[in-house]
């Protein structure tokens, strides 16, 4: 069932020991046996229940439903999906996936398979439903937003692990964790080497010599976390809130960054060491061109943003 049958395994475990502490309690069952049954006939009954039921299988089949959708691959063949002996489930589903698939084709082919965008052809066709170009680009814009409202431990991050988790052989890695990695990790990353390079004060204020100093020493030690650690986006947040070109950069170095991700279906992850990032990658060349177009356009925008703020002061 992987990690949702040990969400739900997790979830029930406490009240089912609850309603067996209590039953023990109530019926005078020494302490030897309570312990005994709260501590290892709890689990074995949960497990039990989910496996015999049927329920861990259900929960391992979502998973991999799950991770179709976040990489808009195909959930089921469009030869299974109208085929009128499957189930009306499958074949309402089939439907939408064939029709969503036909309304993109009525687009003029560079929209939705740009040459330099192409991820292997095997995998457009057995894969992968078709996208149309820009969709990658609003990925990119609600990975930065939701970054900065909440969304990224509610739904970002259980998504990545849905998507890692059972996932077949050359697999293990995933869309939206390559997504993570270069709308926020290496974007702060661009927007700290800028200030790094062309500090915000020029002026010989002890008070804004101070705040540079911290801009600096916070640029630096963030810097060096994301490129080793994959982590630490928060450092760039002031930044952006300071300056519209900055934000503005920052929105489009995700935006672009993502598509093409997206269109090559690329598979990755933050957390780790860049060049680790990028080695277990199925596409070694697309998280490339990815993360260097997510650090330069940030970091060029953070440059011209700073250049200006310096020059009106």
């Amino acid at each position: 069932g992987g990690a949702l049958a040990g969400l739900v395994a997790g979830t029930c475990t406490p009240l089912v020991l609850a309603k067996v502490s209590n039953f023990c309690v109530r019926h005078h069952v020494t302490a030897t046996m309570t312990n005994i049954l709260c501590g290892g006939g709890v689990g074995t009954l949960v497990g039990a229940l989910m496996h015999l039921s049927g329920l861990a299988h259900l929960l391992g089949v979502l998973t991999g439903a799950i991770r179709s959708l976040l990489r808009l691959g195909w959930l089921v063949s469009p030869e299974v999906g109208s085929s009128p002996s499957m189930p009306w489930p499958v074949r309402i589903l089939g439907f939408l996936q064939n029709r969503w698939a036909a309304t993109i084709s009525l687009l003029p082919s560079f929209f939705f398979e740009p040459p330099f965008l192409r991820a292997r052809e095997e995998q457009c066709s057995n894969q992968y439903m078709p996208v149309p170009l820009g969709f990658g680009f609003i990925h990119g814009c609600i990975f930065v937003y939701g970054s900065k409202i909440g969304w990224y431990h509610s739904f970002f991050l259980p998504a990545i692990l849905l998507e890692m988790d059972s996932a077949q052989m050359g697999e293990e890695a995933s869309l939206f964790g390559a997504i993570d990695e270069c709308t926020l990790v290496m974007v702060c990353a661009g927007i700290c080497c800028g200030n790094l390079i062309l500090p915000l004060c020029k002026q010989k204020n002890p008070i804004r010599e101070k705040a540079r100093g911290g801009i600096s020493l916070l640029s630096w030690q963030a810097l060096k976390t994301n490129v080793l650690c994959g982590d630490f986006i928060e450092a760039a947040y002031p930044s952006m809130e300071r300056s519209r070109m900055i934000n503005g950069a920052a929105y489009i170095a995700a935006g672009l960054s993502s598509e093409i991700l997206l269109q090559r279906r690329v598979l990755s992850t933050a957390y780790l060491l860049l060049p680790a990032a990028i080695w277990i990658s199925n596409d070694s060349w697309g998280i490339g061109v990815a993360c260097l177009v997510a650090f330069v356009v940030s970091l060029c925008g953070t440059l011209a943003a700073n250049a200006i703020s310096v020059s009106r002061r």
